[in-house]
């Protein structure tokens, strides 16, 4: 897990991510795989993470990214770590306090939908 989250690209888009990760439940979703996404064209800098991710819950996923500073230093994304449903961790992936500072990984905790999502399309390697 630690490989496939430190070969992430900085991202300093948490809306196209949070947009998008109703489709970690996607039929295309894959463990450790980029973040299916509704554009075809969209490739969120992301991983999905099934399990195995502290703080995880049973039966949920969390969509796993590497946060620019931009984007840890922004009002909303405060407070969307506020919510209680992102995860912070370390360089090694541990959990961090919400208040934690050296911030390395942000992880959105989804938890099933209803209904499994429609139009999710796996990013193309090209």
């Amino acid at each position: 897990m630690l490989a496939a989250a430190q070969r992430l690209a900085p991202s300093g888009a948490l809306e196209a991510i949070d947009a998008a990760a109703e489709c970690a439940f996607a039929a295309s979703a894959r463990h450790l795989g980029p973040l299916p996404a509704r554009l075809v064209w969209s490739r969120p800098a992301a991983v999905v993470v099934f399990s195995g991710l502290d703080g995880l819950a049973e039966g949920e996923r969390a969509v796993l990214l590497r946060p620019t500073r931009e984007l840890l230093a922004r009002h909303a994304t405060r407070e969307r770590i506020a919510t209680g449903r992102v995860g912070l961790h370390d360089h090694e992936l541990n959990a961090l306090p919400d208040t934690a500072q050296e911030i390395a990984f942000l992880a959105l905790h989804i938890a099933p939908p209803p209904s499994p999502p429609e139009g999710c399309v796996a990013p193309s390697m090209n």
